[in-house]
């Protein structure tokens, strides 16, 4: 099956160099819907995928549609659908979320997120853990675009977290899928935070800035 449609050679090696890096199994998990251009879309993605990380058998890939699997998808708190997201090694939810087509600049991010669940994971300074594993309960929502260069490192300052906290769900949402969200909040610009469904900031983040930030909640 021709892959390159979403990936090209020099992506498919990366996909590869990280799949090799990967400690431990994970379960890439999809919820889709009918009539959706969106889960369409993912369907595409998963398959394109899938040739690719079925050189391991540390990826397992898993689709299912809205309510067939009542028990798994109670565990996965995301109020938006449909949703890419990662499981670890026990199926537990990771409350890492893709509510769009993790390519193109998004790639690194989805990359990222797949070597955080199935560790070792991107380092980060002692400081930085423990600040993060003393956050609150919270909701992260980044806006973001196929196009936008700069909405990865946030993608990811916000993934890492969630990956080191399991009150964290971070939720990777591609607005051009999503106008009534855009509208909601009224985002002009990306990429956009929302934080906890309510406060909104904008522009590019390190993992330290960011920290900064939801240490207020």
């Amino acid at each position: 099956m021709n892959n390159s449609i979403f990936f090209s050679k020099n992506e498919i090696t990366q996909i590869q160099y990280v799949l090799d890096l990967c400690q431990s199994k994970i379960y890439i998990y999809a919820i889709l819907l009918n009539d959706c251009k969106l889960s369409d879309d993912m369907r595409l993605f998963i398959t394109r995928f899938s040739d690719i990380s079925g050189i391991t058998d540390k990826i397992n890939i898993e689709t299912c549609e809205n309510d067939d699997n009542p028990q798994s998808e109670s565990e996965i708190t995301t109020e938006l659908l449909p949703v890419i997201t990662l499981l670890d090694k026990d199926r537990k939810y990771m409350g890492v979320n893709f509510h769009g087509i993790p390519s193109g600049h998004e790639l690194e991010s989805f990359m990222h997120a797949i070597y955080n669940v199935a560790g070792p994971g991107q380092k980060v300074g002692d400081d930085i853990l423990e600040r993060a594993k003393n956050l609150k309960q919270m909701s992260l929502i980044i806006g973001t675009s196929f196009s936008c260069s700069l909405c990865p490192e946030l993608v990811q300052a916000c993934q890492r977290i969630a990956s080191i906290n399991d009150k964290i769900t971070a939720d990777m949402v591609d607005l051009s899928y999503y106008p009534d969200l855009r509208k909601k909040h009224k985002i002009m610009s990306i990429p956009a935070l929302i934080i906890n469904n309510k406060d909104v900031i904008f522009g590019q983040k390190s993992i330290e800035e960011l920290m900064d930030y939801l240490e207020q909640y």
